[in-house]
C-alpha cells in the first residue's frame, strides 16, 4: 500500500499504573475493591472480581463524562487512540501551577507543531504520586490553554496528573475537560514513566477497556520509542 506506515522503535515503555487498591486516583474516587471468587485451594482455579470506577488509576475520559449525548468509551474509534506523539516537559513547574497558553506556544515554537499528535504532558506529578499534593495541588491546563490545544488539532491529550484541568478549574466546572471532550478529543490521566520519553519521534497506543455505557475506562498506555 502506498500510504503504509512503518514504525521503527527500540524500546517499549509502559506509561500506566497497575489497577489495585492503592492505584492513584482523584480525591472523590474511592479505591478499587478486588476479591477472589474462586481459589486454587477450593476450586482448582483462580478467579477474582473487581469493583472499580472507570476513572481510576491510568484511565481514559470519553466525551460522555461531560455531555449527555457524548461518545462513551466503546464509541471512540481505535484509530484515534494510537499515533505519533510528543512529550511536553513542564516538570519544572511546582505543585498547583498552571499550564498556560503561553507555555504551550513557547513549546511549539521551539519543538514543532502538534497537529494530529497524541500530546503527553509531563508535569512531574508522577514524582509525588504518594503524597497529598498529588490530589490537592495537581498541575493542569487553564481554560485558554485547553482551547489552544483543540485549535492546534491534537488527537489525544494525556498527563501524569490526576486531572487535566488546573486546580482553579474545579471551581468553574472544569473548563479544560469541557473544551477538549466537546470536540471529541479523549483525555488520559494518571500516566507514569514520562521522564523516560523523548520530546518527539515516538508512538503511543492507548488501550482502554472497551466499555459500553461508560464515560471512562482504565487503560494500558504504552510508548514505542
Amino acid at each position: 500500500m502506498e500510504d503504509e506506515m512503518r514504525i521503527d522503535f527500540e524500546d517499549i515503555i509502559d506509561l500506566s499504573y497497575p489497577v489495585d487498591e492503592d492505584s492513584p486516583r482523584e480525591g472523590p474516587i474511592g479505591p478499587a475493591k478486588i476479591y477472589d471468587t474462586a481459589t486454587m485451594e477450593a476450586d482448582g482455579y483462580f478467579e477474582s472480581r473487581i469493583d472499580v470506577s472507570g476513572h481510576y488509576s491510568t484511565h481514559l475520559d470519553a466525551p460522555a463524562l461531560m455531555y449527555a449525548d457524548g461518545a462513551v468509551v466503546a464509541d471512540i474509534p481505535i484509530q484515534r487512540l494510537m499515533g505519533e506523539a510528543v512529550c511536553m516537559d513542564f516538570s519544572h513547574l511546582r505543585p498547583g501551577d498552571e499550564i498556560t497558553k503561553k507555555l504551550l506556544e513557547n513549546w511549539i515554537q521551539e519543538n514543532g507543531g502538534v497537529k494530529d499528535k497524541i500530546v503527553v504532558l509531563f508535569t512531574g506529578m508522577q514524582n509525588i504520586v504518594d503524597k497529598p499534593e498529588f490530589i490537592e495541588k495537581w498541575i493542569g491546563l487553564t481554560a485558554e490553554a485547553a482551547e489552544f490545544m483543540v485549535s492546534s488539532g491534537i488527537r489525544v491529550i494525556a498527563s501524569d496528573s490526576c486531572n487535566i484541568d488546573c486546580v482553579a478549574g474545579k471551581d468553574i466546572e472544569f473548563p479544560a475537560h469541557h473544551t477538549i471532550l466537546r470536540h471529541g478529543i479523549p483525555n488520559v490521566e494518571n500516566l507514569r514513566n514520562l521522564d523516560k520519553l523523548p520530546t518527539s519521534g515516538f508512538y503511543v497506543i492507548v488501550a482502554p477497556m472497551k466499555l459500553d455505557k461508560s464515560s471512562g475506562a482504565p487503560a494500558r498506555v504504552i510508548a514505542l520509542v
